[in-house]
């Protein structure tokens, strides 16, 4: 009877697990990838038991399992960071409330990324006709639907349009070294050169559909595809953050990341908000020569996200 039970228990690991395994191939099991911490902290009680009354071949198959299972956070550590180096602060926000944008003003990065405005802010900016607004404080529809950032943050690049907008810090950047390169509408991307603390960069702002149902997992595809291709053909260090609503280790993320010969990539769960575990489908990735320092949460805003904050290194002059 107890050998049943052990089989029948490890039988439902190996289901689990391969569940898990697969998950990542298709946006639409996403979800299902939430299950990996429960299925590692299982698998390591199973396999201490099998270890322990000496059943060696099945306790090391399930240890090379956990492995397997591991690999996605193995592969997401960190480089020794010179500290001579420069360095920026980025935050990603989950929406554009007023308590959101005094969180992040406080916090005083160098780069503010919303994309994803709330529905109020939506409204009262309306539809702009431009992206590049160098001077916000003297725009009173744009004062009236984002104050908190008046003082501290220019210039504004809104895509309203896809309801998004990028915050550069006053002072950071050069306005005249801005340009756009994709600004299409229903791409779901904002992508400027721009030269930040004495460095040119490319900074790529995301929001791609979300991979359901069926309809939005074409739309997804299409849009990293078509973002991917972009960026292959940039040659200055580039800096891609927002929400992909994908995994990091999914084949829309590893699509981008190739295109991009992404560095150093390091993740953490910022959704659900609220629950214990989160998924990671806020990121940031970076190349040429660029290095994520840190990589955290910020506190719960009230969005169903949390915000992401990092800290990039920048390459030496």
């Amino acid at each position: 009877m107890m050998r049943r039970r052990y089989l029948a228990l490890i039988l439902l690991w190996i289901i689990l697990a391969i569940a898990v395994l697969l998950a990542p191939y298709s946006l639409h099991l996403s979800l299902i990838d939430s299950l990996r911490q429960p299925v590692i902290l299982l698998g390591v009680i199973i396999a201490v038991l099998l270890l322990w009354r000496r059943h060696w071949r099945i306790g090391g198959g399930l240890v090379l399992g956990l492995v397997s299972l591991s690999l996605p956070w193995l592969a997401s550590g960190s480089l020794p960071i010179p500290q001579d180096m420069r360095q920026i602060k980025l935050i990603i926000l989950p929406s554009s409330s007023g308590k959101a944008l005094r969180y992040a003003v406080e916090e005083k990065p160098d780069l503010i990324f919303i994309p994803d405005f709330s529905n109020k802010t939506d409204r009262a900016l309306g539809s702009q006709k431009k992206i590049i607004h160098a001077a916000p404080a003297e725009e009173p529809q744009l004062m009236a639907a984002l104050p908190e950032l008046s003082d501290l943050y220019r210039p504004w690049l809104l895509k309203t349009n896809d309801g998004m907008g990028l915050f550069i810090r006053q002072g950071a950047t050069d306005i005249d070294s801005i340009r756009v390169r994709e600004a299409q509408v229903g791409s779901y991307a904002l992508v400027v050169d721009a030269n930040l603390s004495g460095t040119e960069l490319t900074l790529a702002m995301v929001h791609l559909s979300r991979p359901f149902p069926l309809a939005g997992f074409g739309r997804q595809v299409a849009q990293a595809e078509r973002l991917g291709g972009q960026l292959a053909e940039i040659p200055r260090p580039i800096i891609l953050a927002g929400d992909f609503n994908a995994l990091p280790w999914s084949k829309a993320l590893q699509n981008l990341s190739s295109a991009m010969a992404a560095d150093n990539a390091q993740w953490t769960g910022t959704f659900p908000a609220k629950s214990p575990v989160k998924l990671a489908i806020d990121q940031v990735r970076v190349n040429g020569g660029l290095q994520i320092v840190s990589l955290e949460t910020g506190p719960y805003l009230g969005s169903v996200h949390l915000p992401l904050v990092a800290t990039i290194a920048l390459p030496p002059r």
